[in-house]
């Protein structure tokens, strides 16, 4: 179906139009469009972000919703029945790509007219260490049993997540690693974004950015701080966060030792801020490959994060960030390391730099090169 001038039709389609597996279908689409791909984009109405969905409107693609829900379920039937009638009357594709595990099971159940099947985890719910044993054997299955049902490739986002899919034996031999990246880094300025902020111009500014959810561990984050302000008079914490889980937290942002210097900040675009970070603290339970550990490199900020998917490939072997456990010591190991950075400016200088030269390796167009190239090779 591709033409002579090598265009692609392309469907990427998503559950959720939140979080960082919708910024990379974004970035994705948008470097596709300028490619001359024609692009038709499906998603879910009823968990989107709205600043997501602003963004999916700007762009110069076909959009199209279908009600998908996060829970599994027999509603589930529904939406793989709407799913087919929408990629059936939009196409015939070159490709339709699924992103997330909902997405990525349905577009492999239901017929698409002949295009090839991608699929993108962002994540295997099976890298949660958290997770029951049962919980791991369900989802492992799933993914097994669907990586050999009409399965013509998997991307994975890290390293990680392809040493995992080979270990579960998932679509052998049709994994490839893509490692995600920040098309366009947004590129803001540090003292404005400490105006903005409202800190001391002297403070040292540990951020969280993230969901409130299992998987990110904001209490984690919490905990840390209510350790550490109030040995470190200079620093502040800062608390960007979206989600309806909120209430969870309310004890612990009650501690006193949070009082007056946590600032929480919610709803906004966190590239706007991140500039104003000495530091960003991931906390999470497990990953992909974070976006904000991206947005983090691209605006010269160091990271201190859990040991999970895609740190490695992020931090590799440069000295843009520390990796700690991720398992019971892990707010001890974080709390450790980001005092001795606070009273290291020195450091803190250096790794800010090499965030900044790591970016430029992992940032820009390479992610969509990358993909297009697989999609190519899929359509010869």
């Amino acid at each position: 179906m591709t033409d002579r001038s090598g265009k692609m039709r392309i469907c990427e389609v998503i559950e959720s139009a939140a979080g960082g597996s919708c910024r990379h279908m974004i970035d994705l689409c948008a470097g596709l469009a300028r490619r001359g791909h024609d692009v038709h984009v499906i998603y879910s109405p009823l968990r989107a972000d709205p600043r997501y969905v602003a963004e999916l409107e700007a762009l110069p693609v076909t959009l199209q919703t279908v009600d998908m829900h996060r829970s599994i379920g027999m509603h589930d039937l529904r939406s793989a029945r709407d799913l087919a009638r929408a990629i059936l009357s939009a196409g015939p594709f070159d490709i339709v790509h699924g992103h997330s595990s909902k997405a990525g099971a349905l577009i492999r159940l239901i017929p698409v007219a002949g295009a090839r099947r991608v699929y993108t985890p962002h994540a295997f719910r099976g890298l949660d260490p958290s997770a029951k044993l049962v919980t791991r054997c369900v989802f492992d299955g799933a993914e097994v049993m669907l990586g050999y049902l009409r399965t013509d490739a998997v991307i994975t986002v890290s390293h990680e997540e392809l040493d995992f899919a080979r270990r579960r034996h998932i679509a052998p031999g049709r994994c490839h690693v893509i490692l995600n990246g920040v098309v366009d880094p947004v590129s803001a300025d540090r003292r404005e974004a400490r105006e903005a902020l409202g800190v001391p111009s002297d403070a040292v500014v540990i951020g969280f950015i993230g969901r409130l959810t299992a998987q990110k561990s904001p209490e984690r984050f919490l905990e840390a701080m209510i350790r550490l302000l109030p040995m470190a008079t200079s620093a502040y914490a800062v608390m960007m966060d979206d989600g309806e889980n909120a209430g969870a937290l309310d004890d612990l942002l009650k501690a006193p030792a949070l009082r007056e210097r946590l600032i929480r900040l919610r709803g906004l675009r966190a590239s706007d801020y991140l500039p104003g970070f000495d530091m960003l603290m991931m906390t999470s339970r497990y990953e992909g490959l974070p976006y904000v550990m991206l947005e983090s490199l691209a605006a010269g900020v160091p990271i201190v994060t859990t040991d999970v998917a895609g740190a490695r490939d992020v931090i590799a072997d440069t000295q843009c960030g520390v990796i700690t456990s991720n398992g019971p010591g892990a707010v001890e190991e974080l709390t450790a390391i980001v005092l001795e950075l606070i009273t290291n400016p020195g450091r803190r200088a250096e790794m800010a730099a090499q965030a900044l030269y790591r970016s430029g390796q992992l940032n820009g167009p390479r992610m969509v090169s990358e993909t297009e190239a697989l999609y190519r090779s899929l359509c010869d």
